[in-house]
């Protein structure tokens, strides 16, 4: 089943889950990629007023750890869903390299330097 094949149990679960029923119906049924859906970057603010995300924790640093897991997930998911030789992996190197940096400290330090 799709649920199996997700290893991640974090706040990066919901993009795996969409990632191996990607995948399952790819190569398991054999609906073709462009039939499946089209890929494209998303970027995701949050609006620590009014949300009821992470970020309503009583640690004020709970929002920065959640998107840093975050982003280890979705490193890993890199790791296990594109083909190391791939150009898609290739053209992906700077960025993946970046994100391996990002420690809380330096994750945080990048956020607050962007809201000022």
């Amino acid at each position: 089943s799709i649920i199996e094949q997700v290893k991640s149990m974090g706040p990066d679960f919901d993009m795996e889950l969409l990632l191996c029923a990607l995948k399952f119906y790819q190569q398991k049924k054999g609906v073709p990629q462009a039939k499946l859906c089209k890929v494209y970057p998303t970027l995701f603010t949050e609006d620590f007023a009014e949300s009821n995300f992470m970020a309503t924790s009583a640690d004020p640093d709970k929002p920065f750890k959640t998107y840093v897991d975050m982003t280890k997930g979705i490193l890993q998911m890199h790791e296990r869903y594109v083909d190391a030789g791939s150009k898609e992996a290739k053209d992906a190197e700077p960025l993946v390299e970046f994100c391996k940096t990002l420690d809380l400290p330096r994750y945080k330090a990048m956020i607050q330097k962007l809201e000022k």
